[in-house]
């Protein structure tokens, strides 16, 4: 931690949290914020066509946070267009080249982090924080808010044994490292041991109920302390990639391009947004020979091998990819 000189500030309580006890702890050393908001004002398709429903609101706390902390905020502002479809795309081909995937729900949040990460190297940084794993450790979705006193538990240990992050492997391959505190072996050992009950992570905080609820009562004075969880591609914009892939990818080409996907490939393309991904997918693996693929554990859709222990293909997104046990 104490060589860290920027976070990721997506302003959600797991950054607020990290940064402000960081800063404490090093003080000036900790010199940058960096965040990742889509205007849309500057996205004009998306815009006139009524896809954004609010303005994203990480910005709105990581400018308090960062105030707060006086660090040097740095908001990035690129257009969909520029991160997706008609800009170079070297930052989605790097999310789709380190994490092996045309699956839009990883690759709507690796882009935010990828593009912040580019950022942050450009301008001198080399140690980034992060707050990766606080949601999957404390209860931070809303499904997982959901389960019972015996099953929320359970299923924390078995997140643990298949949660991934992207940040690291994109940091690495920038040549960046990342620290995330809430991956700390005591962190996890004191969520998945003896910190591992419900009334510990979910339930009332303010007027009303949330998960990871201990860190809540834990930082109080957290900017972000009483803000209600939102995933990245939520809180940037990006979370309007599906509809816009849906008015930019005419019908034809998605029939054309998904039907030579199948034939030539073996690759079942299930929507727009996938085929925006499956495009550059191909070109850096399928047409080249591509990573390890058939094996006796292989996702129906894509015939790549699935991770152990979970029903998700990491390829493709296919969910369920094999039957679900309990």
């Amino acid at each position: 931690a104490l060589a860290c000189d920027a976070v990721l500030l997506s302003g959600g309580l797991d950054t607020s949290i990290a940064s402000e006890t960081l800063k404490q702890q090093i003080g000036s050393q900790l010199k940058t914020g960096i965040t990742v908001t889509i205007d849309p004002a500057h996205n004009k398709l998306a815009n006139s066509s009524g896809l954004f429903t609010q303005q994203p609101q990480d910005i709105v706390y990581a400018r308090q946070i960062a105030e707060k902390l006086g660090l040097d905020h740095h908001v990035l502002t690129p257009t969909l267009d520029e991160l997706f479809f008609t800009g170079d795309r070297s930052t989605l081909e790097l999310c789709v080249r380190v994490r092996e995937t045309f699956d839009g729900m990883e690759l709507r949040n690796a882009v935010v982090i990828a593009h912040a990460l580019k950022y942050a190297k450009s301008i001198g940084c080399h140690r980034v924080c992060t707050g990766d794993g606080a949601d999957e450790l404390f209860a931070g979705y809303s499904f997982m808010q959901g389960m019972s006193e015996e099953d929320l538990p359970k299923y924390t240990v078995n997140m643990v044994k298949t949660m991934t992050f992207c940040a690291v492997p994109l940091a690495k391959a920038l040549g960046l490292e990342v620290w995330s505190p809430f991956l700390d072996p005591r962190i996890i050992e004191y969520a998945t041991a003896r910190g591992n009950r419900r009334d510990l992570k979910v339930g009332q905080f303010g007027d009303k109920a949330h998960g990871k609820l201990v860190l809540r009562r834990a930082f109080p004075e957290a900017v972000s302390a009483g803000r209600t969880k939102e995933p990245i591609e939520c809180g940037c914009g990006t979370t309007v990639m599906p509809a816009l892939a849906e008015l930019v990818v005419s019908d034809g080409e998605f029939e054309d391009e998904a039907r030579e996907a199948l034939e030539r490939f073996g690759v079942v393309v299930r929507d727009k947004e996938r085929l925006v991904y499956f495009r550059l997918f191909r070109r850096v693996f399928l047409d080249g020979g591509g990573p390890g693929r058939i094996g006796a554990d292989a996702c129906p859709d894509c015939g790549f091998g699935l991770r152990d222990g979970t029903s998700f293909c990491s390829v493709c997104g296919l969910y369920p990819a094999r039957p679900i046990t309990k």
